[in-house]
């Protein structure tokens, strides 16, 4: 996930100065033994952070939450900031850092290169920059970008958001089966017939129905690499058929292989079977009644054989 300090800007408005300051001092306070904040008050002498003792010459890291540009009125800022820690009574000062939540442009490079040059060579203080890449690396070493980015409430939002995604598409609407349409003398139904599966046809027709949609509507786009992702997520339905139709299969009872593979299609719908096409568990289950009815699988064993038979049977009851 990239960060970015303007996210605070867009969470906390005029708090995100003290969220960044507190930030720093948090990554600081980790990074060396001896780092302290200083309450902010009109005697804070230009510090915001310092590393080591006031018997000593101490280390300033100055926070200003500059998130947009360096103009005029930023840079006097720095200048003051400095000037105001280096005269200061209080301590003695080794090396001075500007902390700002933003990477410089060409034209900011330039100032502050001419600047910290010029103001080295005047005063003899080490001057650095830390800008928004430096620190978050320093947030992101310390772990402290987990607290101030909300990066574990972001990551659960955007796991609630793909698990959304994902429940639209399971929930895509199906259709119903139009009434003048009749699949009484499909092959599929026979199929199931045959098999002694006898009960929930309309739910294998509105099955079918949506399966044959889908393809229709995906063929009638003539885009190559969608036809090409139906085409494979069916081969995966049939090898799913296959395993189970071999492991399965009775000689005259379908109604186990058929509620098998159904419930592995469920199982196995965000996984194997998963597509960046949308498509619904029932057209996926409507998919097999698409093979059946074409006679490229069956429920029961010599499925072909007893479709046949129960074609010639049918017929001679009707004679």
């Amino acid at each position: 996930m990239e960060l970015d300090f303007k996210y605070l800007l867009l969470k906390h408005g005029d708090g995100a100065r003290y969220i960044f300051e507190s930030a720093c001092d948090k990554a600081l306070k980790k990074e060396f033994e001896k780092s302290f904040s200083v309450k902010c008050n009109p005697g804070d002498e230009g510090i915001d952070i310092f590393v080591g003792d006031f018997d000593k010459p101490i280390i300033v890291y100055q926070c200003k939450f500059f998130p947009e540009s360096i103009g005029d009125s930023q840079k006097k800022q720095i200048r003051d900031s400095f000037k105001k820690a280096k005269d200061s009574k209080e301590y003695v000062l080794k090396e001075w850092n500007l902390c700002i939540p933003k990477a410089l442009d060409i034209e900011e490079h330039k100032w502050w290169a001419t600047w910290k040059s010029k103001t080295i060579k005047a005063h003899k203080i080490k001057i650095n920059l830390l800008d928004s890449t430096a620190l978050l690396g320093l947030l992101q070493k310390h772990k402290v970008d987990e607290e101030v980015f909300d990066l574990e409430d972001r990551k659960l939002i955007r796991e609630i958001h793909e698990y959304l995604i994902k429940r639209e598409e399971s929930i895509k609407e199906v259709l119903s089966k139009p009434a003048d349409i009749d699949y009484s003398n499909s092959v599929f139904i026979s199929k199931l017939k045959s098999a002694n599966i006898n009960e929930h046809h309309q739910s294998y027709e509105r099955q079918f129905f949506n399966a044959e949609i889908l393809e229709k509507t995906i063929n009638s786009k003539g885009i190559s690499k969608d036809i090409a992702k139906l085409s494979s997520l069916k081969l995966n339905v049939h090898d799913l058929w296959l395993t189970q139709y071999t492991k399965n299969a009775e000689d005259d009872d379908g109604n186990k292989l058929l509620g098998t593979v159904n419930e592995r299609i469920e199982d196995l719908n965000d996984t194997t079977l998963k597509t960046t096409l949308n498509v619904s568990v029932v057209e996926k289950k409507g998919m097999l009644h698409q093979f059946a009815d074409n006679c490229e699988i069956g429920w029961i064993k010599n499925y072909k054989e007893k479709l046949v038979s129960y074609e010639k049977n049918k017929d001679g009851n009707k004679g």
